[in-house]
């Protein structure tokens, strides 16, 4: 700070108009105040807005403020391009906006989210596996290069457990065994270190309970569980065996004390003791757009509201082509039937956020890599 003003990277100290009269602090205190959807459009208005905006100064005073909004993010593939895209929800618009710059990623990353931001984990180049790490700034849109895994990975599955990034598998078979199948790591050293395995499993789904415990299935249905704090850290078989052809049941995901997951035209839910799925009923009732255009889920999370997000695909019967892509918030109700509780789904909101036609002739697809919801001031 020099003569009672903050120095902010990038900004020009001239007194353009009566905003920028006042002493720094009291500026970057107004404007804390604002949300997201404000600041941007105040950033709009010139370039002295958009850098004070995107300084570190108001990021960190937001944050300590507890002016934290969640944001959805979404990461699309328009074949045949060779990188995905990257968008952020407009909440009021109901359409994604995509992200600049762009980043020449794989396909087939993996992804895991913190609190501002998104780690692309691994993935091919060419053909090739790769060890790279990205991390997407979420309020900046900026790309910063983390130290990459001491192992190339292929989609392999990656976690977030009290504090540090879990990676497992994504290795050739030839490459994998126990000593280097499963790699850690921490934020706050920004180092990796391999985690010994006893017995590498090929995992289909997995979800973190309590930020603390990951449960996870393999080929065979059997359950597993993954605590850094318990067993020296292995995966240790549970009691129970999904039988439901895990690798079509996807997006594992944990409202309340509930699962919830997708297989393909319809959502599931069950007890995480019990592995007994059931669908969600009512959903294709409630369906916006025509009833002789099909309906394909093809991703699901949740929300701050603890409410259901899904992601779909809609084409007309007999046609291949996915035209339009449609983002739904769904809240679920529990309602004993004849003979055990059901549940019901209602759509609260739903939208087409991205069609098809915005990228033509460019692209003849629209494919979901990612989405969810990332904590940013």
């Amino acid at each position: 700070m020099k003569g009672g003003r903050l120095a902010i990277r990038g900004c020009s100290q001239k007194k353009s108009n009566s905003l920028w009269s006042l002493p720094d602090e009291m500026v970057v205190k107004c404007l804390a105040h604002l949300s997201r959807l404000d600041l941007a459009a105040f950033a709009m208005t010139s370039q002295r807005h958009r850098c004070l905006v995107d300084s570190s100064e108001l990021c960190d005073l937001r944050w300590e403020m507890g002016c934290i909004e969640a944001s959805l993010f979404v990461c699309l593939h328009f074949p045949p391009e060779t990188s995905p895209r990257w968008f952020i929800f407009h909440p009021v618009q109901r359409r994604l906006r995509p992200i600049y710059p762009r980043l020449g990623q794989s396909l087939s990353s993996s992804f895991v989210k913190i609190d501002r931001g998104i780690f692309v984990i691994g993935g091919s180049i060419k053909g090739d596996p790769t060890a790279e790490v990205w991390f997407l700034d979420c309020f900046k849109h900026t790309w910063y290069r983390i130290p990459p895994m001491k192992m190339p990975r292929v989609f392999p599955s990656a976690s977030l457990i009290d504090g540090k990034i879990y990676v497992f598998g994504g290795l050739r078979d030839n490459a994998a065994d126990p000593s280097n199948w499963a790699e850690v790591f921490d934020l706050k050293t920004r180092t990796w270190e391999f985690l010994f395995v006893s017995t590498p499993k090929t995992i289909f789904q997995n979800v973190v309970i309590d930020n603390k415990e990951l449960y996870a299935v393999d080929k065979d249905g059997q359950v597993l569980s993954f605590s850094p704090s318990k067993l020296g850290g292995t995966f240790v078989a549970c009691e129970k065996t999904d039988h439901s052809m895990p690798r079509y049941r996807n997006d594992w995901c944990l409202i309340g004390t509930l699962l919830f997951c997708r297989a393909f035209d319809t959502l599931w839910w069950c007890e995480p003791s019990e592995l007994d799925w059931k669908q969600v009923k009512g959903l294709e009732e409630e369906l916006p757009h025509p009833k002789d255009w099909g309906f394909y889920i093809t991703k699901v999370f949740t929300n701050s509201a603890g409410n259901i997000v899904i992601l779909w695909h809609t084409h007309p019967r007999g046609l291949l082509d996915n035209l339009d892509l449609w983002c739904a918030e769904v809240s679920v109700e529990k309602r004993m039937g004849s003979s055990e509780l059901e549940l019901w789904g209602k759509f609260e909101w739903a939208s087409a956020v991205v069609g098809l036609l915005d990228y033509l002739p460019v692209a003849f697809e629209i494919h979901v890599l990612y989405a969810d919801y990332v904590l940013v001031v």
